[in-house]
C-alpha cells in the first residue's frame, strides 16, 4: 500500500499536537444567507441550525474555498433568527501547509545522504518503511516548529537543544537516525 502525503501529514499533526477540535459560530440573520466561519482550517461542517433546530443537509452548503456556509433553498429564516454553525477544524495548520513541509523534509533527508524519495501523485516513492515515515514526519515537524525541544512517535523519541540551528538539528537527527536503531536519542 502506497504511502501518501496525507498519511505523513497525520503523523506530523500528532507530533505538533495539532489535533482536530470542535467549533461553533453563532450569527444573527439579517439579510445575507452567507456566513463566515471564524477558524481557518476547517475539516468539515457538521451541522447548521436555525434557532436551535437543525437544517437538513440539503438546505446548506459549505465552501472550503471561501470558508463560508450558504443557506440554500427555502429554509424559512427571518431577520433576527440565530444561525449556529458546528464544525471541526485544525487550530494551527492546513493540510497543504504541512504537505509542503513534508516535501521539504524529503529534500533534507536526501541532502543528508540518507535516501532519495520523490512525490508522484501525492504518493512517496520508493515506499518508506514505518521507521522512515517517522523520520520524514519528524523532520517536517522540526521545520515547522524548530523551537520544540522533544518529539515523540511510537518508534522514535528525540530530545533537541533549543539553541541549535534548525539545519543542524535536522542533520544531526538524520545522522543519529542512520546509526541508532533503538529509536530513542538526544541531539547534543
Amino acid at each position: 500500500m502506497a504511502v501518501t502525503l496525507t498519511d505523513l501529514t497525520t503523523k506530523v499533526r500528532y507530533l505538533l499536537e495539532d489535533n482536530v477540535e470542535s467549533g461553533v459560530d453563532v450569527h444573527s440573520y439579517v439579510t445575507s444567507d452567507i456566513f463566515n466561519i471564524q477558524e481557518a482550517y476547517v475539516v468539515s461542517v457538521t451541522d447548521v441550525m436555525v434557532n436551535g433546530v437543525s437544517l437538513g443537509s440539503g438546505l446548506w452548503e459549505y465552501s472550503s474555498v471561501t470558508n463560508k456556509v450558504t443557506i440554500t433553498g427555502s429554509s424559512g429564516i427571518s431577520s433576527g433568527d440565530t444561525i449556529e454553525i458546528n464544525y471541526t477544524y485544525y487550530p494551527n495548520y492546513s493540510d497543504s501547509i504541512i504537505e509542503k513541509y513534508v516535501q521539504a523534509s524529503l529534500i533534507h533527508i536526501s541532502a543528508n545522504n540518507y535516501k532519495d524519495f520523490i512525490v508522484e501523485a501525492s504518493e512517496v516513492h520508493p515506499e518508506p518503511i514505518e521507521r522512515e515515515r517517522n523520520l520524514i514526519s519528524l523532520i517536517a515537524s522540526i521545520l515547522i516548529n524548530p523551537d520544540n525541544r522533544s518529539y515523540n512517535l511510537p518508534e522514535v523519541r528525540v530530545g533537541i537543544p533549543k539553541d541549535l540551528p534548525t539545519k543542524d538539528k535536522i542533520s544531526k537527527t538524520i545522522a543519529i537516525f542512520k546509526k541508532d536503531t533503538t529509536g530513542v536519542f538526544s541531539i547534543l
